[in-house]
């Protein structure tokens, strides 16, 4: 099954970077851990499952989108607790793109040639051209621009910065299911917005610091990192494609 044999072929880079981004869950975890509270499970499980997604995504691996199910409910309502109701929209919408990048995926593969197994499969990746920039530049503009009007309609807490991080989000995700490797740049952008969203919630909003903002925090910074892995992965799947 492709949700066992997704997890072949990685770099011991990719395998040290996953695990000690689940050491740090667990330390922090550990740290702010409250005998008479409850362990926040959605909070680890949302955290778990999202790294997983993106990984996933950054190798170019089918199952991006089955962790992606797992995780866009649960930081949907881990999001709706904070008021970034700009972030649980989103999610609604992210939820519907994994059944449309599955679809989008699953026949625009090859073999991956640096494992034995001919049943681990990359997906075919492709770049953006001037025109397609151009168009890709106005449209997250103009999404701008409308959602943040909606979220000031509805007075959430961080219209602004929870606009710029909803358009970004948008035009990364569509590019990710159309198969363009810039995608990364615009995922770079939203994991810079998604940590000073984060912090924002805990010292402007919330006053103090807590598990589940520190969790959501280090989430995206290590989401940050595995941009720079997905850019140079992506970058090699469009070289393979081409041979």
């Amino acid at each position: 099954m492709f949700l066992i044999k997704d997890f072949k072929g990685f770099t011991l880079f990719e395998k040290l970077f996953f695990g000690l981004y689940f050491l740090a869950q667990v330390g922090i975890l550990i740290y702010f851990y409250e005998p008479n509270k409850p362990i926040d499970w959605i909070n680890i499980i949302a955290s778990i499952t999202m790294i997983l997604s993106l990984i996933m995504s950054a190798k170019g691996r089918l199952s991006t989108f089955v962790y992606g199910l797992i995780a866009l409910p649960l930081y949907g309502w881990i999001s709706y607790q904070r008021g970034l109701y700009g972030e649980v929209g989103l999610q609604f919408v992210f939820i519907t793109f994994q059944f449309i990048g599955f679809y989008a995926w699953v026949s625009n593969r090859h073999s991956n040639h640096l494992t034995e197994d001919p049943d681990v499969k990359d997906v075919d990746t492709k770049g953006l051209n001037k025109k397609q920039w151009l168009f890709t530049i106005i449209s997250t503009i103009t999404g701008y621009t409308v959602i943040t009007s909606v979220l000031l309609f509805i007075h959430a807490k961080q219209p602004f910065v929870d606009s710029i991080n909803v358009s970004l989000n948008l035009v990364g995700q569509i590019l990710m299911t159309l198969r363009f490797k810039e995608q990364w740049f615009f995922w770079i952008a939203v994991n810079i917005v998604s940590i000073i969203l984060w912090i924002r919630s805990m010292f402007v909003e919330g006053g103090k610091i807590d598990d589940e903002g520190i969790s959501m925090a280090v989430m995206w910074l290590a989401a940050l990192i595995n941009c720079g892995i997905g850019y140079y992965n992506w970058k090699k799947l469009q070289v393979d494609t081409r041979i």
